[in-house]
C-alpha cells in the first residue's frame, strides 16, 4: 500500500513538473490554462498547437458602443505633431556646417 501511495506521489509531482515547466510551443500548460475562458477552449487549443493545427480563432470582440475611434488607432493615421520653425532650420544647418568644416 505505501509502494502505491508513492508511486502515485511521484507521478503526481511529475505531472506537475511538466505543468509548470516545460513549454509546448512557447508556453506551459500553466500558462496556456491561465489564457483559456474554458476548459474546453483549453484542451482544443492545447491539441490543436501540439497537432500542429491552428487553432479555431473566436470571434474578436467588438468595441463599447461608446468608444471614439481615435487618430492612429485603426482611424486615420494621426497627424504629426512635431513642427519645426525656420529658427531650427538654421541652427541645425550651422551646427552641421561646423562639424563639416571641423574635419
Amino acid at each position: 500500500m505505501l509502494k502505491l501511495v508513492l508511486k502515485l506521489a511521484v507521478a503526481g509531482a511529475a505531472l506537475a513538473a511538466v505543468w509548470a515547466f516545460v513549454p509546448f510551443g512557447g508556453r506551459t500548460l500553466g500558462d496556456r490554462w491561465k489564457a483559456a475562458r474554458t476548459p474546453s477552449e483549453f484542451v482544443d487549443r492545447t491539441w490543436a498547437e501540439m497537432k500542429g493545427t491552428a487553432p479555431a480563432k473566436a470571434p474578436a470582440a467588438r468595441p463599447p458602443a461608446q468608444a471614439r475611434q481615435q487618430p492612429g488607432r485603426g482611424g486615420a493615421p494621426a497627424r504629426p505633431t512635431e513642427g519645426h520653425t525656420e529658427a531650427d532650420r538654421r541652427a541645425l544647418d550651422r551646427i552641421v556646417a561646423e562639424h563639416l568644416d571641423g574635419r
